[in-house]
């Protein structure tokens, strides 16, 4: 779906630099966001056509799209195609091709919300008490049923599976029973590192705080951002920056005391002046996989995150990150002075860092691809 620029939509943009002049299809395409990276032309027809991309158009919400998703991308034709690159962490990887059609799937996870987080997104939905629970239980149980096994069918279309981490691994095997290779995303680490940025003409000198941290996230319930908020609120004399939007920013802005600032969703010079000039990121949720991180470290920054899953495999202990471990966040003041007097004390050397980010560099990614499209 093109309605954000994120990092899977990085995948895909990796994907149109080494075959530009492959077809795109999405099942939902928000023009006035994706224009410059994706532009309308390079998107197939059919997709226009398409209940989901009809109910986009009329709600701008992707999850009034749920329920009309599967049957959507069944409805793609890609019977002129002899191979099939799929970016999937939805429905994605459901796509019907012709038995000769090498079918690729890279996946950033089964779909979480029709798997492990299915009670979360109930709840978000105000689904799990109250009178939708009592009238739509039965009904909402048996979709995410139904779901559940024609997403574990159409994994078995699928002629070669990629994972996005170890993590997405474990998962695609115990969901799918499949095998999939580990293939990390592609990162653009030479443009975090290579040209140290100036002020971009359309970033304002005083909206840029002295000595912050940054947060870069999309801003939903999942992703923790309220937890950082509220630490960050008791430490008044600490300064963080939150780049990022989505429907919970609102609620965010709400809680927030005046040392936390908030900036819309930044790309390209804009985004490379903020992270070489803070002074680490904080990643303080769970992912599969997450780009942003390795980013960072490219422009020589160390990372502060909740140590687990994904994030052991990309960052190297007390080298390139420091962390903490409480689910409940107890301990991420105290872990958190210990980071930033060590960081002040330049513990944590940029070469290393930059070091280690380069190890997911895209040059490996493309090249994998290649040799897989070309198998």
């Amino acid at each position: 779906m093109f309605i954000k620029l994120g990092w899977a939509e990085k995948v895909i943009e990796n994907w149109c630099k080494i075959y530009p002049k492959a077809d795109i299809f999405t099942l939902i395409y928000d023009e006035k966001i994706v224009w410059n990276i994706f532009p309308r032309n390079k998107i197939n027809n059919q997709v226009f056509n398409l209940k989901t991309q009809k109910i986009y158009n009329y709600t701008k919400k992707q999850r009034f799209c749920l329920p009309y998703m599967s049957n959507s991308i069944e409805q793609l034709n890609f019977s002129e195609y002899d191979i099939v690159l799929c970016s999937s962490s939805w429905f994605a990887h459901w796509a019907i091709t012709k038995p000769e059609t090498k079918f690729i799937v890279y996946y950033h996870s089964p779909a979480r919300y029709m798997w492990d987080w299915t009670n979360e997104y109930k709840r978000d939905l105000w689904l799990n008490s109250g009178i939708k629970k009592l009238f739509l239980r039965y009904f909402i149980n048996k979709l995410f049923f139904g779901l559940r096994q024609w997403d574990y069918i159409a994994s078995k279309r699928v002629d070669i599976s990629l994972a996005n981490s170890n993590n997405t691994k474990q998962r695609i095997t115990k969901y799918y029973r499949k095998d999939s290779e580990i293939l990390y995303p592609p990162v653009e680490t030479k443009r975090f590192w290579d040209i140290w940025i100036k002020i971009p003409l359309n970033i304002k000198i005083q909206d840029i705080p002295e000595s912050y941290y940054i947060i870069i996230s999309a801003l939903t319930e999942y992703k923790k951002i309220e937890v950082a908020i509220e630490w960050f609120n008791k430490m008044s004399n600490k300064k963080l920056l939150i780049i990022g939007k989505w429907d919970y920013e609102k609620n965010l802005k709400k809680i927030a005391s005046e040392n936390i600032i908030f900036s819309w969703v930044k790309y390209g010079e804009e985004l490379v002046f903020l992270v070489q000039n803070s002074l680490w990121l904080i990643f303080p949720w769970e992912e599969d996989f997450w780009i942003v991180p390795i980013e960072v470290m490219s422009t020589g920054k160390p990372v502060f995150a909740y140590g687990w899953w994904w994030l052991l495999e990309t960052v190297i202990e007390w080298i390139t990150w420091e962390f903490f471990l409480d689910k409940d966040w107890k301990d991420f003041v105290e872990k958190f002075i210990l980071f930033h007097r060590n960081n002040l004390n330049w513990k944590y050397k940029s070469d290393s860092c930059i070091k280690q980010a380069e190890l997911f560099s895209e040059n490996k990614f493309e090249e994998r691809i290649k040799q897989l499209v070309n198998w």
